[in-house]
């Protein structure tokens, strides 16, 4: 339950804004995130952030940045929290609306953390990127 608690406590500090609380209690100093996968230049060209490793603090702000200048959360909801030991699984679901286009993308997503020494050393999220994209499209 130590991971799952520290997955709990990053989601609860970074919804509050509170990246310092975030990364000083629960993110191992090794810290790195995808968003889908890693080396995919498909994906890179229609969602600027997604397809990359993003490392550390500065690279999970920039994404995270990135994200909300282009995005409003409407919704967004974690429905489950599933520790396997190693690992710490979150299944949820999300509701944006793009800032300049209007448009809405909707998904469930999965997020995947590595967790080393109670802290998460490294996540995975996957979701429909193709509504992500679609929604950043003016056409």
């Amino acid at each position: 339950m130590q991971n799952a608690a520290a997955v709990k406590g990053f989601f609860a500090a970074q919804s509050g804004g509170d990246l310092d609380e975030a990364f000083g209690d629960y993110i191992h100093p090794d810290f790195r995130f995808a968003v889908s996968c890693v080396c995919n230049d498909e994906l890179r060209a229609v969602i600027p952030w997604a397809g990359y490793e993003h490392k550390g603090r500065e690279g999970y702000q920039r994404l995270t940045t990135h994200l909300f200048s282009e995005y409003e959360i409407l919704a967004y909801e974690t429905t489950r929290v599933t520790d396997t030991g190693g690992q710490v699984f979150v299944e949820g679901h999300f509701r944006l609306r793009h800032r300049e286009t209007a448009r809405i993308a909707d998904s469930d997503f999965l997020v995947r953390f590595e967790m080393r020494n109670g802290k998460i050393v490294s996540g995975q999220m996957y979701e429909n990127t193709a509504a992500v994209a679609a929604a950043r499209r003016s056409d």
